[in-house]
């Protein structure tokens, strides 16, 4: 029996990286793969996790994955905290690079045939002699990738030592080439969901977002946009629901208090019976990789409004046929957009079923089929 590892940071999360793990270690370990995700710490979350047949391990037990970078020490200096901050970065340091050798250990003793790894950190524990069964898989954009210099070096250090480098998109990995990255290659995320039924997306009248609540994803921005398109009356029967993890800003928290066709719902940890209930879903992040948020949307036949996002955008989302991409700080065109779809009962049902068509890219059947010729490959390696 083949032996697949997945390498993350963070275990027991509930974050993007950890379900496409999840989706696509149980379609393989139904085709007779023995699966396991190595973590390296856990997360804040006192989340248990006890829904997949997979085998979860964690290198360290004992500290969270809150660790202090060089970003953060950089962005100190010259200010009060700086020495503070400097000793528990050296302090980290220690118990990562002992966290490493542990790692290292761990995966000697499950000698994997493959190894996945998820995050760039994840690579400086993997024995030497294990490399060449080893990918990257950057769940990012190239962009964001180069806004951290530490990122760089280590991607360039493993550019030859292991398989491959895989990007979430065909766009992105074009970037890594120009950049003079070795042995790109390009494979979407898995939709962790199979929905076969049709969502009443007229009777159902409800915008959704599903997402995290950091920064760039501009939580703030979607509900100012929101809340101005519901000042049209025509749209009064209409609500929008937003999911997600984190804190919420107080101009968020205002903008849900003051209306009555906006609500905030928390952390759902059934996304498809909350998407079956809406009609739409949308994105206002700066940047994204590969958002499952949208595919998991086509899935029930959700369409999306999203500013323009970066690499992977016009892969997943085509204008006029499962949604709109709106050029970033193009606000005015978003509310626009959003108001047209949801008085056109005709567009909206268009882009309903070129959505529920796109997702069948993203079902884990296709992209673990992928993964095999990929495995193949090593194998002939």
């Amino acid at each position: 029996m083949k032996k697949i590892l997945f390498l993350q940071n963070k275990g027991n999360s509930l974050g993007g990286v950890w379900y496409v793990n999840k989706t696509l270690g149980e379609e393989l370990k139904k085709r007779g793969y023995d699966v396991t995700i190595l973590s390296i710490r856990n997360d804040k979350s006192d989340i248990k996790i006890d829904d997949t047949s997979i085998e979860l391990k964690v290198v360290n037990n004992n500290d969270l994955w809150e660790i202090v970078h060089r970003r953060d020490v950089l962005n100190k200096f010259m200010k009060r905290g700086f020495f503070k901050i400097l000793k528990q970065y050296f302090s980290d340091r220690k118990k990562l690079n002992d966290d490493y050798k542990k790692m290292k250990l761990m995966i000697k003793e499950i000698n994997p045939d493959y190894i996945i790894a998820s995050h760039y950190q994840t690579l400086l524990g993997i024995p030497n002699d294990y490399l060449s069964r080893a990918v990257y898989v950057h769940h990012s954009t190239f962009s964001y990738l180069l806004k951290d210099k530490y990122n760089i070096k280590i991607v360039k250090k493993y550019n030859d030592k292991i398989y491959g480098f895989y990007w979430l998109s065909k766009s992105t990995m074009e970037e890594a080439n120009k950049f003079g990255l070795k042995k790109n290659y390009y494979l979407y995320n898995p939709n962790k969901f199979i929905f076969n039924k049709n969502v009443d997306i007229f009777k159902n009248k409800k915008i959704l977002a599903i997402t995290r609540f950091a920064p760039e994803k501009r939580i703030d921005l979607m509900l100012e946009i929101v809340n101005d398109v519901f000042k049209n009356k025509k749209l009064k029967h209409w609500k929008f629901e937003l999911y997600g993890s984190g804190e919420l800003t107080e101009k968020s928290k205002e903008i849900i208090s003051k209306s009555s066709q906006i609500s905030y719902k928390g952390l759902t940890l059934n996304p498809l019976e909350i998407l079956t209930t809406g009609s739409i879903t949308l994105n206002t992040s700066l940047y994204e990789g590969l958002p499952l948020s949208i595919i998991e949307g086509y899935t029930c036949g959700l369409p999306v409004i999203s500013f323009n996002f970066g690499d992977a955008i016009y892969e997943i989302i085509k204008n006029d046929y499962n949604g709109f991409i709106i050029e970033n700080d193009n606000v005015e065109e978003f509310k626009n957009k959003l108001n047209d779809v949801l008085l056109n009962k005709e567009l909206l049902e268009k882009l309903s079923a070129g959505a529920k068509d796109f997702s069948k890219n993203f079902t884990s059947q296709h992209i673990a089929d992928k993964w095999e010729e990929v495995f193949k490959n090593i194998d002939k390696k």
